[in-house]
């Protein structure tokens, strides 16, 4: 099959819809004629549909990938197959967006008002992403205009239980696609006074009221995209967008199962600039990205519960001044039966941090990636896809305060083969195998961090190592019916552990993990309904027999909705999230949140070019946890108004 596999024929139409918003330049495909059954693709009218204001929300509605609040920095996190986020690549545009630092981030404080799509590629992935991408890569994709003038305006308000406001959001997208060029404005606002919990939770002597202690958030971002089209064979685009967001940080419930902390984020911004173009000759092209990204926070720690004074030992103040700059080179061309790509990336980054305003850590790397991949059309329906990609890690300087010297340690690199075999059985159903060999060479945090001086770095520490092995298969029964499986293997090498040595803790290439499991996902179309659902199962082993547990990793996870036309203008939806516990820890002592099953519904009503919702998410105020001892928000109500043209 030359044309991409499409499950059903009443889904075709959203697809096609989505992908004509497609910025194609910020997409990175092994192949645009092969369907490859790990991946996920998310669009922006199933952002709306599900009420999924950030990529968090987004995220966790797709099989094999978990939600988790990190409750001990008030961030939302993911994981992979069980590999938490650190393991995984995440790029806006092709651009790799990771905080230099510890290579996370917040996933809540990104929104979706402005993308037309996230792709998530789970373990086999395209080898021209570069380096890091042990667990999988996602693929933020922004919105590009397609007529000469096109927008859209929301506003949405949050309320508690006893409907008083606790939240509203402001989002605006413009644009315009002219012949030589395009034009892409976007905005949005997004402002948390507060959230409160469930009537299930009982107080604590840090949480003595329905409203949780120190839960504002705030997030502004703009960005705009600059587009020339000189012919069809040529494009050339220049993005800049820059955010800020500050956040509270809501105190543990129990200090039994995490250390009392009374942190304030102030800022937390990005900034980003990048020029990404795309060349055809022919049966070849070349492509290119360039970017700079700049990432400022600051964290305040307070003496106690008042966030006013910080005169006790633990109290401090400190800001970190991150960027990364670097750029990729992509070839490709193509013959009778092959499709051949080269790809070269380079990225510096940068770590500085400052403690009240003096220089405390000043660290450098660089990363160098060589990429190549081959895909090979045995016949129309079967194919090969092979690649390997050569990454590097060099650190460049270290230097801190701390009078203990440390060695800036040497160069880590990897070589990363993988081979795909796909096969159209007939018009309906495919099956693939694919084997993976990924890495993941050690951050500077997880090298030079003394964590307080409780810690002793290790900047010798080798690139983790995972092999993956899936075989998929999928099947549209009927034109309103699908179902995709995916079973998966991983077997992890030299996985990094912190152990103890002479009291301290230090980080040691020591773990060796076997993670194995599967993945559901069916869609269900009829004429006046919709029904889809996807379920995840994984089982982790230590094959070393240790009393390590992977933390944030559900055994069982499920997402279920509905949606029902009441009428031509009117519409029911609900949705079901369960997950069952996940474990955390504190101070060597594992602890485990219980099971939990959300529902959220709403009522959806169009008129003309007006889309009015009203809705509660936690409809039966459940009590739950990601985290143990930072409980979730409880029933929530909310309203949103949106106008497109």
């Amino acid at each position: 099959m030359k044309k991409k596999f499409i499950y059903s024929i009443c889904l075709a139409s959203i697809l096609h819809a989505s992908e004509t918003e497609q910025f194609s330049l910020g997409q990175i495909d092994i192949s645009d004629s092969i369907e490859q059954q790990n991946n996920v693709q998310m669009y922006s009218e199933e952002f709306s549909l599900h009420s999924q204001d950030d990529i968090a929300q987004a995220l966790q509605s797709a099989s094999g990938v978990y939600l988790s609040n990190f409750g001990g920095r008030n961030e939302s996190t993911i994981s992979i197959r069980g590999f938490d986020s650190r393991r995984v690549s995440v790029y806006m545009d092709g651009i790799p967006i990771s905080v230099p630092y510890d290579g996370n981030f917040d996933y809540s404080r990104f929104l979706t008002a402005d993308l037309s799509n996230i792709s998530i590629s789970k373990g086999f992935s395209s080898v021209t992403y570069g380096a890091n991408t042990m667990a999988g890569v996602i693929n933020l994709v922004s919105k590009k205009p397609t007529k000469e003038l096109e927008g859209d305006i929301s506003f949405g308000l949050s309320f508690d239980d006893d409907l008083s406001s606790n939240a509203y959001k402001t989002i605006f997208n413009v644009g315009t696609n002219q012949k030589d060029y395009y034009v892409q404005f976007s905005g949005s606002i997004k402002d948390k006074d507060h959230f409160n919990l469930s009537d299930d939770f009982e107080y604590t002597s840090t949480q003595t009221s329905d409203e949780r202690v120190h839960s504002s958030t705030k997030d502004v971002k703009g960005s705009i995209k600059i587009g020339i089209t000189p012919d069809e064979n040529s494009e050339y685009a220049l993005v800049y967008a820059k955010q800020h967001g500050k956040k509270g940080q809501p105190p543990v419930t129990d200090t039994t199962y995490s250390k009392a902390k009374y942190w304030d984020w102030p800022y937390w911004d990005r900034e980003s600039l990048y020029f990404l173009s795309n060349n055809q000759f022919g049966n070849s092209y070349l492509k290119t990205r360039l970017y700079k990204d700049i990432y400022e926070n600051s964290l305040l720690s307070y003496d106690d519960i008042t966030y006013t004074t910080q005169a006790k030992p633990y109290a401090f103040d400190s800001n970190y001044d991150d960027y990364s700059l670097g750029g990729s080179v992509e070839f490709g061309t193509k013959f009778e039966s092959n499709e051949i790509k080269t790809s070269l990336s380079y990225k510096k980054d940068v770590h500085r941090a400052y403690d009240s305003g003096a220089l405390d850590e000043d660290y450098e790397d660089e990363t160098i990636s060589i990429g190549l991949e081959d895909i090979y059309s045995i016949t129309d329906d079967l194919s090969l896809i092979t690649g390997v990609s050569y990454d590097r890690l060099k650190p460049k300087k270290l230097w801190d305060t701390n009078s203990a010297p440390v060695s800036m340690g040497d160069t880590q690199d990897s070589w990363n083969p993988q081979i795909g075999l796909f096969y159209n059985i007939d018009k309906k159903q495919q099956t693939s195998f694919t084997i993976s060999r990924k890495t993941h060479l050690a951050t500077m945090k997880e090298r030079y961090s003394r964590r307080l001086g409780t810690a002793i770095p290790n900047p010798d520490l080798e690139a983790e190592k995972a092999t993956h092995y899936e075989i998929s298969y999928s099947n549209m029964l009927t034109p309103d019916f699908n179902f995709k499986v995916n079973t998966f293997l991983i077997d992890i090498k030299d996985a990094i552990e912190s152990i103890t040595v002479s009291d301290l803790d230090q980080n040691q290439n020591v773990g060796d993990f076997r993670h194995s499991g599967f993945e559901l996902e069916a869609n269900y179309y009829m004429q006046d309904s919709e029904f889809g659902a996807n379920y995840t199962y994984i089982d982790i082993k230590d094959k070393n027999d240790t009393d390590v547990q992977r933390t944030g990793i559900p055994r069982h996870a499920s997402f279920i909705y509905g949606k029902y036309n009441i009428s031509s203008n009117l519409a029911y939806y609900a949705n079901l999230t369960y997950q069952t516990g996940q474990f955390s820890q504190n101070n060597g002592v594992y602890y485990k949140t219980g099971n939990f099953a959300k529902v959220d519904t709403k009522l959806i009503y169009n008129y003309k070019d007006f889309t009015f919702e009203a809705g509660i998410k936690n409809l039966f105020d459940k009590n739950y946890e990601y985290d143990k001892g930072f409980p979730e928000p409880g029933r929530e109500f909310f309203a949103n108004l949106k106008y497109t043209f």
